[in-house]
């Protein structure tokens, strides 16, 4: 069984909602216990104070934007302290073009020997551009078996407004790096190119300055033959962190189509936004309020969202259905900042036996 049937909802009062200004140590913190290699979530405060300007910046608008970025944060509401980051850039390759490396096979045939041979390539790619990207995917590890939800957050927002994204969707994982943070790939090819150790162009990235990338990047297809083994065992490998980032994905439908990171190698995931497993299961359904309302063993877990762009916010509760109707607990209307009578949005992968 997935993750998403057999978790059961925190005893923590949790709520995932946009980013605020005043989230900014909490999320530098988490940016911190995050390490190298994220550089969705850089450990600069002032970059994730531009970050998180740039996405109040964003829910603020009512319209798309090339620069929309969107970070959700997860809130615990008794330590009143973020504990986890979910994000989503609506549109990679604003700025410049999103750069990967797209695996290739090529076969090359000798008439005088009679002999083929099979080679890989390493072929410069920006397919990616324009696509809407989620990322900075993080969680306290004293919230862990939370991450699925916070996770799913992102695609709540997006399926339930479309047009603020585009149709396509990729998810970049970590690359696999030793116990000293070096990068067997990057040593292989881009240290050759760009002059400086992998901390240091992950380091650039991570502060948004990825113009050297245009710059420097060697445009010819590379032969992977060419490669040490050390760096030819970790394409298309993930961290040891994003194990488990990696089957969230696939369990929302991504699928790993030989694209890889152009500095360490991980996995670029992709997948259609009407695709995704949480977008096809959305679905409205009105609230109401009660007192101590009482939960049975057949009730399920479910994600439930406040639909309103300006007061978009989610909670994962163990909730009783009443004649179609979700019943919240006054904390949880107070949580999704709802009103009796009004639609939430639902997800599970049990929505239509548990809203009948």
């Amino acid at each position: 069984m997935s993750e998403h049937h057999t978790l059961m909802p925190t005893e923590k009062p949790l709520l995932v909602r946009p980013v605020r200004e005043s989230d900014l140590d909490d999320v530098l913190q988490l940016a911190r216990q995050a390490g190298q290699g994220m550089t969705s979530l850089p450990a600069d405060r002032f970059a994730l104070e531009e970050r998180i300007r740039r996405s109040v910046a964003s829910f603020a608008r009512d319209h798309q934007h090339d620069d929309d970025f969107f970070l959700l944060v997860m809130e615990d509401l008794a330590r009143r302290k973020v504990v986890g980051t979910a994000a989503i850039f609506a549109h990679t390759g604003a700025d410049q073009a999103f750069y990967a490396y797209r695996l290739m096979t090529v076969m090359h045939y000798s008439h005088s020997l009679d002999k083929r041979v099979r080679c890989q390539l390493l072929h410069l790619t920006n397919d990616y551009s324009g696509c809407s990207e989620v990322g900075a995917l993080f969680i306290d590890p004293d919230y862990r078996g939370n991450g699925h939800w916070l996770a799913r957050a992102r695609y709540v927002l997006m399926g339930l407004y479309p047009h603020r994204f585009a149709e396509s969707v990729i998810a970049e994982l970590r690359g696999w790096v030793d116990e000293h943070g070096n990068s067997p790939f990057w040593d292989a090819i881009g240290a050759h190119f760009f002059d400086m150790n992998y901390k240091q162009a992950d380091a650039l990235c991570a502060l948004g300055s990825n113009q050297f990338i245009t710059e420097l990047m060697p445009r010819h297809p590379i032969y992977t033959r060419l490669l040490p083994e050390s760096a030819l065992a970790v394409i298309g490998k993930p961290a040891s962190a994003g194990q488990r980032a990696k089957q969230l994905l696939e369990q929302e439908g991504f699928r790993f189509e030989d694209v890889v990171d152009i500095f360490d190698a991980g996995p670029l995931m992709h997948a259609r936004l009407d695709e995704l497993r949480s977008v096809q299961s959305i679905r409205k359904v009105e609230c109401t309020v009660k007192d101590n309302p009482v939960v049975r063993p057949e009730d399920t877990p479910l994600v439930l969202a406040n639909p309103d762009w300006h007061q978009f916010r989610l909670i994962h509760a163990l909730v009783p259905v009443h004649h179609g109707r979700i019943v919240l607990t006054p904390a949880q209307q107070q949580s999704l900042n709802m009103t009796s009578g009004s639609s939430l949005a639902l997800l599970s992968d049990s929505l239509m036996e548990a809203a009948q």
